[in-house]
């Protein structure tokens, strides 16, 4: 899956070009889609709405330093002047919310946001940048703001709620509401 060299794109409905084919769309109706990739090599990636799962997976995999490089792939989207999310790989309409995926990555895997406690009474900050040497961002929560600021090995951190720091070796490290520096790596 996070290998771009063995990755294909292919669509159920989309030409290879770009655009609607309706002869692969009649083709996927009769349960007969063309299969024009080395399935012994290569693996279709999941549409941009999909992706979620797969992101997931590598997350549980204990992989998340390497979603920075996976929704990089969302960039062939900023063309013709769009800065939204497209429907599909290479063809499609371009605003489509939940083709997301890197929204929730970014906040709750890069920079690591996530509630520890329903409502956001505290919240875990489990930072994996991969190959980020810094990043920042304020996630909103019923409370207020969590701002974080990482660069390198160091947080900064600014949190109206008690916060559980999760370092890079799973060691956990707890802290009140406020303002904090903590060691990530």
């Amino acid at each position: 899956m996070t290998d771009s060299d063995r990755l294909v794109v292919r669509s159920r409905v989309g030409s290879e070009t770009g655009g609607y084919d309706p002869e692969r769309f009649a083709q996927q109706m009769r349960g007969l889609p063309p299969i024009d990739w080395d399935t012994e090599r290569e693996m279709v990636i999941a549409e941009p709405f999909f992706s979620y799962a797969e992101h997931e997976a590598v997350v549980r995999a204990g992989r998340a330093e390497l979603l920075i490089d996976l929704v990089r792939r969302w960039k062939e989207f900023l063309v013709d002047g769009y800065d939204t999310f497209g429907e599909c790989w290479g063809w499609g309409t371009p605003v489509h919310g939940w083709s997301s995926t890197p929204t929730r990555d970014l906040i709750w895997y890069v920079l690591g946001v996530t509630a520890a406690e329903p409502g956001y009474r505290r919240v875990r900050i489990a930072t994996r940048l991969g190959r980020l040497r810094e990043a920042a961002g304020a996630v909103p929560t019923p409370h207020g703001y969590v701002e974080v600021r990482v660069a390198d090995s160091e947080a900064e951190i600014d949190s109206p709620v008690a916060i559980i720091v999760v370092s890079e070796d799973g060691t956990e490290t707890e802290l009140a509401a406020g303002q904090h520096r903590a060691t990530i790596r």
